[in-house]
C-alpha cells in the first residue's frame, strides 16, 4: 500500500511539474505568436516566437546566414561578424546586444548547424553558445548558457512556417522589468524584422546549393 501510494504521488507531481512547464501563449499580435514557459537554467523564460510568411526556405536560410543585417533583424542587435565558418552548414558568430543603461552589453558566439529532413523539407537551425572561442571583451558580459533554434517550415502555396526558440541566461543581475521583457521583445521584434527583411529580391531570388525548397 504504501509502495502504491508513493507511486501515485510521484504520477501527480511530475504530471503537475509538466503541465506548468508547458508553452503558454503570452501574445498574439501582427500574425506573430510568442510563446514562453519556465527556465530551469535562467531568469528569463524560454520563448518561441511562431509566424507564416511569404518566402521559400532558401530565401528564409540565405537571409539568417547574412550577419551583415543582424542589426536589422535581431532585436537590439548592436553588432556582429562572422569568426569562422565550416562548410555550408556550420559557422560561428559573434553577436553583441545593447542593453539599456546602466545594464552593460552582452555579447556572445553563436555555434550554428543546419540541417534539412530530405523528406519533408524541413529546415533546422540549431544554435549553441561557444563561450570560449572569442576572448572575453572589456566592458562587456559573457553569456555563457545558450541554445536556441530556428525551425523552417513548407507550409504550401509559396508560405513557410517559422518558428524561433531560445533559452538563454543573460548572465549577471538584470532590473525585474528588464528580464520580464526580453523573452516577448526579442521574439517578437525579431520576426517582425524577419517578415519585412526577407521580402528584399536578394533573398527572394537565392538560390543555394545546401537548401532544398
Amino acid at each position: 500500500m504504501v509502495f502504491f501510494r508513493s507511486v501515485c504521488l510521484f504520477i501527480i507531481l511530475s504530471s503537475t511539474a509538466n503541465a506548468t512547464n508547458h508553452w503558454q501563449l503570452n501574445k498574439q499580435e501582427n500574425g506573430i505568436q510568442i510563446y514562453v514557459r519556465d527556465s530551469s537554467t535562467s531568469a528569463v523564460d524560454s520563448f518561441k516566437g511562431v509566424v507564416t510568411l511569404p518566402a521559400s526556405l532558401s530565401a528564409l536560410v540565405a537571409l539568417l546566414d547574412d550577419t551583415k543585417i543582424y542589426t536589422q533583424l535581431l532585436h537590439d542587435c548592436k553588432s556582429a561578424q562572422v569568426v569562422k565558418v565550416l562548410g555550408e552548414n556550420q559557422s560561428y558568430k559573434y553577436i553583441v546586444t545593447n542593453m539599456p543603461w546602466p545594464v552593460k552589453d552582452r555579447d556572445m558566439i553563436v555555434h550554428s548547424v543546419l540541417t534539412q529532413n530530405l523528406k519533408t523539407k524541413q529546415v533546422i537551425i540549431n544554435m549553441k553558445s561557444a563561450p570560449k572561442f572569442v576572448a572575453l571583451k572589456a566592458n562587456r558580459v559573457r553569456i555563457k548558457n545558450m541554445t536556441g533554434r530556428w525551425i523552417l517550415t513548407p507550409a504550401g502555396k509559396g508560405m513557410t512556417k517559422v518558428v524561433y526558440e531560445m533559452n538563454v541566461d543573460p548572465a549577471g543581475d538584470l532590473p525585474k522589468w528588464l528580464v520580464n521583457t526580453l523573452s516577448v521583445d526579442i521574439p517578437y521584434f525579431t520576426l517582425n524584422n524577419l517578415r519585412k527583411l526577407v521580402k528584399k529580391r536578394e533573398y527572394q531570388s537565392a538560390k543555394l546549393s545546401n537548401v532544398i525548397n
